[in-house]
């Protein structure tokens, strides 16, 4: 046996869309006002920041970089020493950082690139078909995966 409801439904259970009564006109909208100002920043900062490069202009970039007039001439002597210095030490001079990342990006996407590549152009130009991987019946029962 149901037992009788004591407290009236709540307002969402009514049904409005069949009731007669007109709702309610909504209230009158207020007056902007604006926030205070923040007591900390008098002004507001002006922050610029220059354009983002892309991944390409980054990795080859093409300024013309002037050496500095204090530079010592180019010493092949010198740059077997540092490379020697690599492989002996295992440190990289802070000044050829940039550059060991730019090469190691390269090293690592080429391949990458270059197999996707032909494996996209083989299945856009010469009809080959995409790899259907093959359903395990024991997974569709229920068994161990």
């Amino acid at each position: 046996m149901r037992r009788p409801q004591t407290t009236p439904p709540p307002p969402w259970l009514k049904a409005t869309y069949a009731s007669t009564t007109k709702p309610l006109p909504p209230p009158e909208p207020r007056a902007y006002k604006p926030p205070p100002p923040s007591p900390t920043l008098k002004e507001p900062l002006e922050t610029t920041f220059p354009p983002k490069q892309s991944l390409i202009k980054r990795l080859f970039s093409t300024r013309n970089v002037q050496p500095l007039p204090d530079a010592e001439p180019k010493d092949i002597a010198r740059g077997v020493e540092a490379s020697q210095r690599v492989v002996r030490d295992g440190f990289l001079d802070p000044r050829y950082r940039p550059a060991a990342r730019r090469v190691t990006a390269i090293i690592c996407a080429l391949p990458l690139a270059i197999y996707l590549s032909y494996v996209l152009f083989e299945r856009r130009f010469m009809g080959k078909e995409q790899k259907v991987r093959a359903v395990s019946f024991a997974r569709e029962e229920g068994g161990p995966s």
